[in-house]
């Protein structure tokens, strides 16, 4: 049987002032149309009547029930409906998805994306770390390619339905509507000059690249004595890319493999993706994906580059505390 409504400050009134004329607590509730029992338990006890909270309808799952379904769910790629029927339980798929939803420590989120890493790669990069523990990264240039598609990344997985209007969906062509691949390169004292380039640059054209874009930066900050950054794609690791870069007297910073975490210019095709796909947008054809990356290159700003340099001792610090692990960046 339900609760009543919870008493008025006009009928607790009443009950104090029939109270105190002498009626019974069996009249006063005839009068008022309320219960004896209502009218019993604010008589005996009327400042604290109405304070305590109703704990609600007893929970379906004990204590131990519920630490189980948090024991299953902690860091791991598994459904409700899975650790409802592991656990053998009598609930609601939704009862466990709530149980997990309270808790202080577990929430849901997209797992990110990182390479593979073999005990090898882990012990290279902690290597790795230990070498330049004393490294001036401002005097590093980092470069890295980037390919981008007229349709966006990956989509965009949610959004905020108004249940009034018509849902959004994300339409993709073939091969995402096509797309460009990008080299650039930054470092302290700024952007180095963007370049498209093919899909699969080869090593002479990744030497023109360096010729056209990082070279006449190289000049310009010659007494900077700058290091240049590049991962282990074939292109970069070409003979005769090593000897182009020997023989103009650049030197290169050596560089684990699996590492996309510590080359801080992947932060920068993030958020100059954010800036080209903002809102969902997709392009018709390369040429306005092309103005858009542009546009997107140069709204990058120092301040987010001297915030990435500043946050490579962090990165190696964390790195270090991993043994060579994934780290949060």
């Amino acid at each position: 049987m339900g609760r009543g409504k919870p008493l008025t400050d006009f009928e607790k009134g009443q009950i104090a002032a029939k109270n105190d004329q002498g009626l019974s607590n069996r009249q006063i509730a005839r009068d008022l149309g309320r219960s004896l029992d209502a009218i019993n338990r604010f008589i005996k006890d009327p400042l604290n009547h109405g304070t305590k909270k109703s704990p609600g309808r007893p929970s379906l799952l004990t204590v131990r029930d519920k630490r189980q379904i948090l024991r299953k769910a902690s860091n791991a790629v598994i459904t409700c409906s899975k650790i409802k029927c592991d656990l053998n339980l009598s609930v609601s798929n939704e009862t466990v998805r709530r149980v997990i939803i309270k808790s202080k420590f577990i929430k849901y989120r997209k797992m990110k994306k990182a390479p593979m890493l073999t005990s090898v790669h882990r012990q290279k990069r902690l290597e790795f770390a230990r070498k330049n523990i004393r490294t001036d990264w401002r005097q590093i240039v980092f470069s890295d390619e980037k390919k981008f598609n007229c349709d966006g990344p990956d989509g965009y997985n949610s959004y905020w339905h108004d249940l009034r209007k018509e849902k959004l969906r994300f339409s993709r062509r073939n091969f995402k509507g096509g797309g460009c691949m990008v080299w650039a390169a930054i470092s302290s004292a700024g952007r180095v000059k963007l370049c498209f380039v093919s899909k699969r640059m080869d090593g002479s054209e990744y030497r023109y690249v360096l010729r056209r874009s990082l070279l006449p930066f190289w000049r310009r900050n010659r007494h900077k004595n700058y290091q240049f950054m590049q991962d282990g794609a074939p292109c970069h690791r070409a003979r005769k890319t090593i000897k182009w870069l020997e023989d103009r007297r650049i030197p290169v910073l050596t560089w684990p493999a699996c590492s996309p975490d510590f080359n801080i210019i992947e932060n920068v095709w993030g958020y100059m993706a954010r800036k080209v796909y903002e809102g969902n947008k997709s392009y018709d054809n390369v040429g306005q994906l092309k103005k858009a990356i542009v546009k997107a290159w140069h709204a990058v700003d120092q301040n987010l580059l001297d915030n990435l340099f500043l946050s490579l001792d962090n990165r190696l610090y964390e790195l270090t505390l991993n043994s060579g692990g994934h780290i949060n960046y």
